[in-house]
């Protein structure tokens, strides 16, 4: 091994839902890499929160024009609607970056949040 640490994954934090009960809270992060980006869940209670990293490619249905059944509640708590189509178009390989920031500050009035999460078996 070389020992250099790898460089952590980027990822935009685009809905994290106030507390109570399932389906909530819900984080939902991006990090944007056209057909290989990663979409991070976390979902319950901070103290007892489940979550993973998900393929784009597995986040999508199989025709790749809306989300896979399995991540449906998910993407309806944290109404991320508006987040569908750019994620199909970031997996045809469009550089969706400027306009998925453009549609959360103007939801939300302020930049998302980023947040980096170490890249592991590299």
């Amino acid at each position: 091994m070389s020992g250099k640490k790898p460089t952590p994954l980027r990822f935009l934090v685009v809905a994290r839902t106030p507390s109570g009960p399932y389906p909530h809270p819900v984080e939902v992060g991006v990090h944007l890499d056209g057909v290989n980006s990663i979409v991070s869940f976390s979902i319950g209670p901070h103290a007892a929160n489940a979550g993973g990293l998900v393929a784009l490619s597995h986040v999508l249905d199989e025709t790749r024009t809306g989300i896979n059944p399995l991540f449906e509640q998910e993407f309806a708590a944290a109404e991320l609607d508006w987040l569908v189509p750019r994620l199909i178009r970031l997996h045809g390989g469009e550089d969706v970056t400027d306009e998925i920031m453009s549609a959360y500050r103007e939801q939300h009035g302020k930049r998302p949040e980023t947040m980096h999460v170490s890249r592991h078996g590299s």
